[in-house]
């Protein structure tokens, strides 16, 4: 069988991290696709989900290739008991054609557009492509006393939910939890990036590599040294490693294309934007339902638990 380009989200050591979370997972490869699919449980039963994926052999015809993935998940979400399967195709299928496979629109749980940079251009090209203010910094951390280091041990992950954890109490968001980040290491395909002013963190992201990609996942800085921009100097600092380690493109995962100010994704596509880069597109999140009947109740479920939370 062919090896098709893959989103980090459906490698196996994506299925590896889930089974560390104690979740079943599926892989199959067919006719012009592959998938990864996580068994999830819900107070109805139980549904599987492709994060990013299947993956559809770009030679192929996407939406046939889809539709042969969407035969082999229903097999198994039968085999398995799952009332529908939730799916994020990278090909941008228009919608109705998702539609006319039965395909239901959800709300999108990964991003249904991202920026990406590709790493095989020169590295002055690339350097020159970043906004000048954010690459003097990088150029001048160590005269500020700043010091970068790198680390896969999952004890520091704290570093990083530390500063996460006050980014949410400003921001009123929940973070990720420090548990599900430190397993991240343990199953060791994360690497946490870690920024010091005089041996105290003050910054900290956390990358994923996988098949020639680099992706930016999490991020965060400690808002006392804010002006320093170490975030910025951590982050170009991933991007020029990457490609010295032969890496092929930098994913900064996830933005928004709306164009309004106030959108909540706004600013930091705006940011991620000013490394340079371009757009691209993915199908964003779709339900197939395989009983109706619980599916129509899951939806009324969720409905009630949103209208609850905002009570």
């Amino acid at each position: 069988m062919k090896v098709m380009k893959r989103h980090f989200l459906q490698s196996s050591a994506w299925g590896k991290f889930e089974k560390m979370e104690g979740r079943e997972v599926f892989e199959k490869e067919g006719e012009g696709f592959a998938y990864l699919a996580v068994k999830h449980q819900t107070p109805l039963g139980s549904y599987l989900y492709c994060p990013y994926g299947p993956a559809l052999d770009k030679k192929e015809e996407p939406g046939v290739a889809l539709k042969s993935a969407l035969d082999s998940l229903t097999e198994l979400a039968r085999e398995q008991k799952a009332f529908f399967v939730r799916v994020e195709p990278t090909a941008a299928l228009p919608a109705e054609e998702m539609q006319k496979m039965g395909l239901k629109k959800s709300h999108d749980l990964d991003p249904a557009h991202t920026w990406i940079l590709d790493l095989t251009n020169s590295q002055e090209s690339i350097l020159t492509g970043i906004e000048k203010r954010k690459l003097r910094h990088w150029r001048t951390h160590k005269n500020k006393g700043i010091t970068l280091r790198k680390t896969q041990d999952p004890e520091q992950i704290t570093i990083l939910t530390n500063f996460l954890g006050k980014l949410g109490e400003r921001d009123h968001f929940n973070p990720q939890n420090e548990d599900h980040l430190k397993k991240q290491l343990e199953a060791g395909f994360a690497t946490l990036y870690v920024a010091e002013l005089e041996g105290e963190p003050i910054a900290a992201a956390l990358i994923y590599d996988y098949d020639g990609v680099r992706y930016y996942a999490h991020a965060a800085t400690d808002e006392e040294h804010r002006k320093l921009m170490a975030g910025t100097i951590i982050l170009i600092q991933m991007i020029v490693d990457a490609q010295n380690e032969g890496e092929k493109v930098f994913d900064f995962w996830g933005i928004t294309t709306s164009e309004d100010p106030k959108h909540p994704w706004y600013g930091f596509t705006q940011y991620k934007k000013s490394f340079g880069g371009e757009q691209v597109d993915y199908a964003g999140t779709w339900d197939l339902p395989i009983s109706k009947v619980k599916y129509g109740l899951y939806g009324v479920m969720r409905k009630v638990n949103r209208l609850l939370r905002q009570a």
